[in-house]
């Protein structure tokens, strides 16, 4: 089972980091050797690093790739430290936290762990719950009384801390309006109320955001004390983690890994939703957070967390929801069968902002967790695949003995869920809108990515999966995307998807779009919008609404993510309000058209106005390749 801590599906992001372990290259540092001196004046030496004779091995067998990778994907420097039970085996920086004065990365450099955030707002959240301060299960607002937002689903229950802490409340993702601003975070509590909820709660696992910006505040309104304070008395102090700290812009400008974005440095900008995504920490003090997860709460002789909220966090959520197939999460945590029955549930969290990349992972049967920082935005998968590689080869190691029963594992999950169908038609889904068209003997069919125009042949094979023949070559890497995976149509409940075999798992890549005529009114709406009410320092631009192989779409470009165009299908329900079709992140968000006095109606999406700067009688032509790139 494969779950992305990002929010995207493993299947959606590049796959550069699969040449992490076989990339050649000498590295900066040889077996035995300590981290370097800067060689710059003025400037002090790297903090040295920790490995233990047991690690040296591996250590010595990963560093020169590590760098090589580094220099290959463009990754100025990456941290990491290994620990197993309450010892920390490796902890070591390779690389330049600010390649312009030459400051040597250490396991003490500080980077930007955005959603690593989550794990720590989900211990204080069920920290009250076990004191009777909260009940995670009673409607949200009930502690929080300012909270309220908009439904279209009538009936649907009502949303609790528990579905916000698994990602099951059916919110929106993001509220993209003031997301990169000095904005305080409590305002989204307030905002939402002029948004739409996308989903009914626990239909299916949709990372938000904004959820855990709501715990946060439900924590601050509980204590009387302000977030940040409250992590810092409560985790990171007892913790031991005294260079963590939860903030909107980073601090300490002296140990910060500079962050970095296609090659290039970037300004730091302040980030609203603290509790969801400003965490700024390093190696070492993970490490410390990791020993007191593995040691059931106890750290170095002292009980810092409580077990019973260790056990919580870790206990599956969403068996008894269809959609998520093989997704299986936790409180604050996302949970993995491994393919090794020795090394039971892998338990992890990942985090990307503009400028770095994080991942967080344990295995708490093998007494074995990692934690890897990088500065570098475009990070995701090299930092997910060292991970990965380091604790498959830590594995080995003899774990330290742990209490028996401390830890529940994932449920088995493999059953396939859902009733297969033949039909075909068009899909939304995170590569945009995609079709399959069947032949007339349903055994061969054709797959198009609408929006880039890449189409691949399809055969059906005896098990009812549709494959691409391996005969394909030559494929751009959209297309590689897609040839990587075999393809299902299927009804789970009532929704029509399209579902994928991504080689870790099945996964609901997208849903069927209604065969509806586009009525005229939003045919007269197609054209280019301009944002009204930008964000200074994190543009949104080139708003469209546009006719993508007859299926009504709304696209634009974030170009602090990626210089690829966003695209969705979209489902007007009224003359007033569309919804953006699929499931998951950033899908069933509103669009919505509001008047104004004596001037064409202002598109109204995620707290963003825009107004139309010219139309189109038939469509605008999209001939970027959709990317849906996510910061967690």
């Amino acid at each position: 089972m494969q779950i992305m801590s990002t929010g995207w599906p493993a299947w959606l992001t590049a796959s550069a980091a699969t040449a992490l372990l076989a990339t050649s290259g000498t590295g900066a540092a040889h077996a035995g050797e300590m981290p370097r001196d800067t060689g710059t004046a003025g400037l002090p030496s790297a903090p040295p690093a920790i490995i233990e004779p047991a690690i040296q091995p591996l250590r010595d067998a990963l560093a020169p790739r590590i760098d090589a990778a580094r220099e290959r994907f463009g990754i100025p420097a990456l941290s990491l430290a290994l620990v197993r039970g309450d010892q920390v085996l490796w902890a070591e920086g390779f690389g330049d936290a600010d390649p312009q004065l030459g400051r040597r990365a250490s396991a003490d450099t500080l980077y930007r762990a955005g959603s690593l955030a989550k794990p720590f707002t989900a211990l204080a959240t069920l920290a009250l719950a076990q004191t009777g301060r909260v009940d995670i299960d009673a409607p949200l607002s009930t502690s929080l009384p300012a909270f309220g937002i908009g439904s279209r689903f009538q009936g649907a229950e009502a949303i609790t801390p528990r579905m916000l802490l698994s990602h099951h409340s059916g919110l929106p993702s993001d509220l993209h309006k003031g997301l990169w601003s000095d904005t305080p975070f409590t305002a989204v509590t307030t905002q939402l109320r002029d948004e739409l909820a996308a989903f009914p709660p626990q239909l299916v696992f949709s990372y938000s955001n904004v959820g855990y910006t709501l715990l946060g505040h439900l924590v601050q309104r509980v204590t009387a004390e302000p977030f940040p304070v409250h992590l810092q008395r409560t985790l990171f102090g007892p913790l031991g983690m005294d260079a963590t700290r939860i903030a909107s812009l980073p601090g300490q400008a002296e140990a910060l890994a500079v962050g970095h974005r296609g090659g290039r440095a970037l300004a730091p900008l302040p980030i609203r939703d603290l509790p969801a995504q400003g965490l700024q920490t390093s190696a070492r003090d993970l490490g410390r957070f990791l020993i007191a997860l593995l040691c059931g709460g106890e750290l170095h002789g002292r009980q810092v967390l409580a077990p019973g909220v260790l056990e919580a966090m870790f206990m599956p959520q969403n068996q008894d929801v269809p959609l998520d197939l093989d997704v299986t999460t936790g409180l604050g945590w996302l949970l993995e069968d491994t393919r090794s029955p020795e090394a039971g549930v892998l338990v992890r969290h990942g985090g990307t902002t503009l400028g770095h990349t994080a991942e967080l992972m344990l295995l708490p049967d093998a007494g074995l967790g990692i934690a890897v920082l990088a500065n570098s935005g475009d990070a995701r998968r090299v930092v997910e695949q060292l991970a990965n590689a380091i604790l498959a080869q830590a594995e080995s190691l003899a774990p330290e003995p742990l209490p028996p029963d401390l830890f529940l594992s994932a449920s088995d999950g493999s059953a396939s869920i859902g009733t297969p169908t033949s039909a075909g038609g068009h899909f939304a889904t995170d590569l945009g809108l995609i079709t399959i068209e069947q032949s007339p003997d349903e055994q061969r069919h054709k797959l198009c990515a609408c929006m880039s125009g890449t189409r691949l042949d399809l055969v059906r094979g005896a098990d009812g999966w549709l494959d691409v023949p391996s005969t394909a070559r030559d494929l751009s890497p959209p297309a590689q995307t897609l040839a990587a995976m075999r393809y299902q149509t299927r009804r789970i409940g009532d929704r029509e998807v399209v579902v994928a075999d991504t080689g870790d798992g099945e996964a609901v890549i997208g849903e069927k779009v209604p065969p509806e005529p586009l009525p005229a009114l939003w045919q007269a709406r197609l054209g280019r919008y301009a944002v009204i009410n930008p964000d200074p320092g994190y543009p949104v631009a080139d708003l469209r609404l546009s006719l993508t192989d007859g299926k009504l779409c709304f696209s634009y470009r974030m170009p602090l993510l990626s210089d690829k165009r966003i695209q969705m299908p979209v489902r007007p329900l009224n003359a007033d309000t569309g919804v953006i079709l699929g499931l998951g992140r950033n899908r069933g968000d509103a669009l919505r058209f509001v008047e104004r006095a004596g001037a064409e109606p202002l598109l109204r999406w995620s707290g963003y106005l825009a107004e139309p700067i010219g139309s189109s009688e038939a469509s605008v032509s999209d001939n970027d390749t959709a990317e849906m790139t996510s910061l967690k």
